[in-house]
């Protein structure tokens, strides 16, 4: 029997579950898993990784292209029964654990940032890893959402012993003598936060090419985002994953659509080049992903499906 839609409706107005169900996609309304966004082991190889979380944000659907109308990009969410009024996005850090080296990818964004970030330490503890461990800090690029932690309330910077590490090019832009009055209004605040949070630091090691950074560990050019996005590329005995930063931001964009451009692309045909590099690497040599800014975990595959690809995240085992 096929119920009409007035019958559907009827009956969710009776039951009280209107009001948090949709007629049209019985969309879910997500609640706090604060215990669910934690931590998450496993390794590659020899080489053992945790994803800690830092919590999450949201930002307007405007943040998802530039290319495209709203009306589109609310077409699109609501095919992939996402909120059409604002995108999730989770912040996924990595700890990588080879030999003696400990090292962490971006901080997250400390208590300065917006939304339920700032929650490294809280999950550094959950997950059993001493903060003094940590003998490098590989920064992927400067936005605010993975620099902005550098600093704690008392200014003083985390991780002080550890070797922080970042692109030549990324570090060079944004710490430019007077950039702040070199960028569009809008933008003053973001560069502000960056020069910030990278002058508090005595020291940065500075690569200006792709190298290894600790054993089993390259540092990837994948600029366009930022003028010197990187990547991590992991590899220990035949397993391989990629540590993807900004250069895919969801599943279901930048995969979707690899010609979107996020509103804070800064190069957006620079960043389409290296999402198509990124893509192109990790289906055909069939490399695990980690994405930044992914569903928690973040961790999975992704395969090519038509024009487009698809992620299959990987399964959480309790």
């Amino acid at each position: 029997m096929i119920l009409s839609r007035r019958v559907i409706l009827n009956y969710l107005y009776s039951s009280g579950l209107y009001a948090t169900v949709s007629p049209t996609f019985g969309n879910i309304t997500g609640q706090k898993n604060n215990h669910l966004q934690n931590f998450f082991k496993f390794s590659v190889g020899k080489i053992n990784i945790t994803v800690v979380s830092d919590g999450s944000f949201t930002t307007p659907i405007s943040s998802i292209t530039i290319n495209a109308s709203e009306e589109e990009i609310k077409q699109h969410l609501q095919k992939y029964h996402m909120p059409n009024d604002y995108i999730y996005r989770e912040t996924n850090l990595a700890v990588i654990d080879v030999e003696e080296n400990r090292l962490l990818v971006d901080v997250g964004g400390g208590s300065r940032f917006i939304g339920d970030t700032g929650r490294l330490f809280d999950n550094l503890d959950l997950a059993g890893i001493d903060p003094d461990t940590i003998t490098h800090v590989f920064l992927t690029h400067a936005h605010p959402d993975h620099v902005l932690g550098i600093r704690d309330d008392f200014d003083e910077v985390i991780f002080p012993d550890a070797e922080y590490i970042m692109s030549q090019n990324e570090y060079e832009w944004w710490t430019k003598k007077n950039r702040v009055n070199e960028v569009e209004q809008i933008f003053q605040q973001t560069v502000l936060n960056a020069v910030n949070s990278l002058n508090a630091l005595s020291e940065v090691t500075l690569y200006d090419e792709e190298k290894e950074v600790i054993p089993g560990v390259h540092m990837l050019d994948t600029s366009g985002h930022t003028p010197g996005h990187s990547s991590l590329l992991v590899q220990s005995a035949e397993a391989k994953l990629l540590i993807c930063g900004d250069a895919l931001l969801h599943p279901n964009t930048s995969l979707v659509f690899p010609s979107w451009t996020p509103e804070n692309d800064m190069d957006p045909i620079k960043a389409i080049k290296s999402r198509e590099k990124v893509l192109s690497l990790i289906t055909n040599e069939k490399m695990a992903l980690l994405g930044f800014h992914f569903p928690f975990p973040g961790v999975g595959h992704v395969i090519p499906s038509g024009n487009s690809y698809q992620f299959l995240p990987a399964s959480i085992r309790w």
